[in-house]
């Protein structure tokens, strides 16, 4: 055994949950959450994630670092903030059913492990964050319209995948993320 193993690059290389933030959801997140001070490229278990006000309630818009797939979820409460990643995983097993269809292959996809721990880091992709600027816009722009808050929610999360986006040759996410989840069965 004359090997070393170096246990911070071993850590590393397991497949986790990545949600890169923005410095107002790091500052909200830094007292419940251990907040990494490194960046990460793109990748399949990389989220971004930006902090948007609607109807004068903070939310969580989540966005799939490579296909741009998003959606929004309420941040309001220490509950929430403390079990962001159970939120998360739920809302995004719902629009995934909702907009793409249920496989078993895409749930494994989608999430590594379940015995791996979610990283909280700094966004690196300006091209990522520039896109949900752009959802941002639509959302603020297009929240208005009948029913509760929760149909009207429910609608803009569906509508907002099926936006033509400007990083994406102006392919909409929807499409992207199904393209994506099929790719991993083959």
């Amino acid at each position: 055994m004359d090997e070393f193993y170096d246990l911070d690059e071993f850590f590393n290389q397991i497949e986790k949950m990545i949600f890169s933030c923005t410095k107002k959801v790091l500052d909200k997140l830094k007292k419940h959450k251990l907040v990494e001070n490194a960046k990460e490229e793109i990748g399949p278990y990389n989220w971004y994630v930006d902090l948007i006000n609607l109807d004068r309630k903070n939310y969580f818009l989540f966005t799939h670092s490579k296909t741009l797939f998003s959606f929004f979820v309420y941040a309001g409460t220490k509950k929430q903030l403390v079990n962001i990643e159970l939120i998360f995983a739920q809302r995004l097993q719902e629009q995934i059913i909702r907009d793409i269809g249920t496989l078993d292959s895409y749930q494994e996809k989608l999430f590594p492990p379940e015995d791996h721990p979610h990283r909280f880091i700094k966004t690196n992709s300006r091209s990522v964050v520039g896109s949900m600027v752009d959802f941002k816009y639509q959302l603020h722009a297009h929240n208005e319209g009948p029913g509760s808050i929760i149909e009207k929610y429910e609608r803009l999360n569906q509508w907002l995948n099926q936006l033509p986006m400007g990083a994406l040759k102006y392919d909409n996410p929807k499409k992207r993320m199904k393209q994506f989840l099929e790719a991993s069965e083959e």
